[in-house]
């Protein structure tokens, strides 16, 4: 039923012709970091086209169904999530891909971003009418809503606070007021994706997958996720497993509060994970060695943290835009967490790919020539485990204060710091690795400069993308104390004899925030860090051919 929302052709050639006019009228809103105004062909080349296919034959013919159904299940979560990203995003979707040849690079490129507005340079609108930056308010909240508005409106009305901060609603206009939405009402496509999910639990011979799919459906109806998130991670012996629902907060850039359709539907990948496991024992020693006040820090950091590796069959929604996800840390509910820990999932075929495709190429450009060698895969991969791992170290509640989570406190401001974090520490553990002999000096070279060589990566996902600033901050911290420089030459120089120390020095600063629940310290880091400095600009410019990221096209 999308011809309600194709344009018409009239009005089509009107957008087109206005995306080519803006574009040249708001330079610096669309420039790439070295200053350049891009075409979209070149912002098309960017993303590097990838075909990822992944290996079924080890499943049962009721597995490959089961995957099937819940593949079928993503693209209704896709759809969900367009719906979430920006009031014009599927309109100006179909209407493009109803335009033919003549909008072919505009139509992928909207489908890549979700949407008009572009994720790795700011956020700068490429097509169509409408706001020169994507509004911080996406689709959950009336457009023309200021933030100084919603919040006299729910200080004022205590009794709606609740419902209209939750993660699982949108709002809507009230008269002079505000109401609250639920998710499960407002999209229509929730009750056929809870539908498949039942399917999908008849097809699921393990009985703690089974659980955890109705469950699933029952939440997605219900905009209760505690009790399907606490049977997620009581799966065992399952080979194929789905992240789906509304889970991630980076799409409201307005207040943090509301919560992005996603779906990862993944099989394992026993070998993989066999090989990780050993960072499973090491939890609650990296909590106890955080670089913090011993006041802050947690008795146990979560009993029951899961690390797998596994291979991506399908990525629908928050997964999908721009920037492909190659690991996740889940449930993001404190709740769960505290009691079961964590689940951190690898995705191994697009950490592979990713490494392969962008990270080596960087390296080359960038590192002096005798730091090159240190660039590793198994450097990489074990840096995003240990990344993931750590979203799970620090306070998720603010310290005296067990019903206010650090998510809350720091609001819109919480994203960034929160990846910085989870950064700064998946390098700062090798020091508890390292003492235990776990790992060698040769491989900590290897992950510190693999890890610098990473900055460089993600800070060109855009200074206003929750990991690119986090990345932005990391480099500038480091720039200022010496740990990284540029030579005579113009190459980046990574002085290892004390790197630890220099990161646990900012981490301090960054777990310290969180405990204490600190939005203005944060809003202070973030002014302070999170500028793109002149030599960022500089080295980049070098970049010049290398992707920024993947184009994905699943197989299966």
């Amino acid at each position: 039923m999308r011809s309600r929302f194709l344009l018409p052709a009239t009005l089509l050639l009107t957008v087109l012709l206005a995306s080519c006019g803006r574009q040249n009228s708001r330079t610096q809103e669309t420039t790439d970091m070295h200053g350049a105004t891009p075409s979209v062909a070149e912002r098309l080349a960017e993303y590097a086209p990838v075909s990822l296919a992944t290996d079924l034959s080890f499943l049962t013919e009721r597995e490959r169904a089961l995957v099937r159904t819940l593949v079928e299940a993503g693209t209704l979560v896709d759809e969900v999530f367009w719906r979430q990203t920006s009031p014009d995003a599927i309109a100006l979707r179909d209407s493009l891909g109803a335009a033919g040849p003549a909008a072919a690079d505009l139509s992928k490129y909207v489908r890549i971003n979700y949407g008009p507005y572009d994720r790795i340079y700011d956020g700068a609108r490429f097509v169509g009418t409408g706001p020169a930056t994507k509004p911080p308010v996406a689709a959950y909240y009336p457009q023309d809503m200021s933030k100084e508005e919603f919040e006299d409106f729910s200080t004022k009305n205590p009794g709606r606070k609740e419902e209209l901060e939750g993660q699982y609603t949108v709002v809507e206009r009230d008269g002079t007021g505000f109401r609250a939405v639920p998710f499960a009402k407002a999209y229509p496509e929730v009750p056929r994706i809870a539908a498949l999910l039942e399917k999908a639990a008849t097809l699921a011979d393990n009985p703690s997958l089974r659980k955890y799919l109705r469950l699933r459906a029952v939440a997605l109806l219900t905009d209760d996720y505690f009790a399907s998130d606490m049977a997620w991670m009581d799966l065992k012996e399952n080979n194929v497993d789905v992240v789906i629902g509304p889970i991630e907060n980076y799409e409201d850039a307005l207040f943090n509060y509301k919560t992005a359709y996603e779906c990862a539907v993944v099989v394992k990948d026993p070998a993989g994970t066999r090989e990780l496991q050993m960072f499973t024992g090491h939890i609650d020693a990296f909590e106890k060695a955080l670089p913090m006040d011993p006041k802050y820090i947690r008795a146990t950091a979560g009993s029951g943290n899961v690390l797998e590796v596994v291979n991506v069959v399908f990525f629908g929604g928050d997964f999908m835009k721009g920037v492909k996800t190659i690991a996740a840390s889940l449930p993001n509910d404190p709740r769960v967490t505290q009691v079961k820990g964590g689940k951190k999932q690898m995705y191994k075929n697009l950490i592979e790919a990713k490494f392969d495709k962008i990270l080596v190429p960087i390296a080359e450009k960038l590192l002096r020539p005798d730091q090159r060698a240190y660039v590793d895969r198994a450097a990489f991969t074990s840096f995003v485990t240990l990344h993931e791992v750590s979203h799970t170290l620090g306070r998720g509640y603010v310290f005296g204060d067990d019903k206010l989570s650090v998510r809350r406190a720091l609001k819109e401001r919480y994203s960034a710091i929160e990846e910085c974090k989870a950064d700064l520490l998946g390098l700062y553990n090798n020091r508890v690795l390292l003492a235990e002999k776990k790992i060698t000096e040769e491989q900590l070279r290897k992950s510190i400069v693999t890890y610098v060589a990473g900055l460089y990566r993600s800070v060109r996902f855009g200074a206003e993308e929750a990991h690119g600033k986090s990345n932005i901050m990391q480099l500038n911290f480091l720039v200022e104390k010496g740990a990284v420089s540029i030579d005579a030459d113009g190459y980046v120089v990574v002085k290892i004899e004390g790197f630890l120390d220099t990161l646990g020095e900012f981490a301090r600063k960054i777990l310290t925030v969180q405990a204490e629940g600190d939005y203005a310290g944060a809003g202070v880091l973030l002014d302070t860090y999170g500028k793109v400095p002149d030599h960022v600009r500089v080295s980049l410019a070098k970049l010049q051919g290398v992707p920024r990221d993947l184009d994905v096209t699943f197989t299966f």
